[in-house]
């Protein structure tokens, strides 16, 4: 089989049986999909039964989180390749059928993505990065991270089983960029990244989240430690260091951000004092900012973030 389609699933209601059609309507027809429902307290996995294909499994374990809900997926997965998708998000007709002319054009790569859309609760739409020419394949995950969108983004993305095997799975426990994690492990080992502009996923933005959740979620903990670990070693480019390290300040920014909104003002005064990397001028006019919002109401904060959100 050529691929294993990977849905975890945690209260997303009727939004899980709108992926599974979409995955159902590929053109590209040799596929399996699991859905792992971790745990939800809603209707989700009675909506997840209710799609009769021979295609989708479903698998029910008690929640231990997103993380351990891949896992399950791959470890089950038949297919040469894991397919990730949300189960609020959905693909166009086209994606896997798009993702199999990159496995077959760039065998030297192990991670294969889409261009996608963001869908804002205003319903505008946003595009990801859209690269020269169409299709290719980057030598380089690392020169992806100064896109303003993931370029690498779990819906749009598929990797060889084998890769995520030896790079040791998802990580259990981690609140989010567990994903993001997993990608720069895999490149560790292979930095490959075969691409296509089509634009073959529709990312649907919640925007909805109050401060105090958006905090819990905002320490990319393990993602984070990748990119202090990789700004120490002496084997990236110039280029691939700033990109890098322009990643891991959008990173804390958020993080100490969210934060200062939520009224965790000693989180982020660890997290400021804690960070590395360059002093440069964009750095310091970053720290500027957020030691001004440590001192703002927190209300004309949280108006600030909604703002944010609402852009990017």
């Amino acid at each position: 089989m050529r691929f294993s389609v990977v849905i975890p699933l945690y209260n997303k209601g009727i939004h899980v049986v709108h992926a599974l059609e979409s995955v159902l309507a590929q053109t590209f027809e040799d596929f399996e999909i699991l859905v792992v429902d971790d745990g939800s307290k809603d209707d989700s996995l009675q909506y997840a039964k209710s799609v009769d294909s021979p295609k989708v499994r479903v698998f029910h374990q008690e929640n231990q989180g997103v993380s351990v809900a891949r896992n399950v997926g791959i470890e089950n997965a038949k297919g040469e390749y894991i397919a990730f998708l949300d189960a609020d998000d959905v693909w166009h007709p086209n994606y896997l059928e798009t993702i199999h002319k990159l496995t077959q054009m760039y065998a030297q790569s192990d991670i294969f993505v889409t261009a996608y859309e963001v869908l804002m609760k205003d319903g505008k739409k946003n595009l990801s990065a859209r690269l020269e020419p169409e299709e290719g394949c980057l030598e380089s995950y690392w020169l992806t991270l100064s896109q303003k969108y993931d370029f690498v983004w779990t819906s749009a993305t598929t990797i060889r089983r084998e890769a995520l095997i030896k790079a040791g799975m998802f990580k259990p426990g981690e609140m989010i960029g567990q994903d993001l994690d997993m990608w720069a492990r895999v490149a560790r080992l292979n930095p490959h990244v075969a691409y296509s502009s089509k634009v073959c996923v529709t990312y649907t933005r919640n925007a909805k989240e109050n401060a105090r959740s958006r905090v819990r979620i905002a320490w990319a903990g393990a993602f984070i430690k990748d990119l202090e670990e990789e700004m120490q070693k002496g084997t990236h480019s110039e280029e691939e260091l700033d990109a890098i390290q322009r990643k891991y300040d959008l990173k804390m920014t958020v993080y100490i951000f969210t934060s200062i909104m939520a009224g965790e003002k000693k989180r982020a005064i660890e997290a400021l004092r804690k960070w590395q990397g360059k002093k440069n001028q964009r750095n310091r006019m970053l720290r500027t900012g957020l030691k001004v919002a440590y001192y703002m109401p927190n209300g004309l904060n949280q108006g600030l973030y909604k703002l944010r959100l609402k852009i990017f």
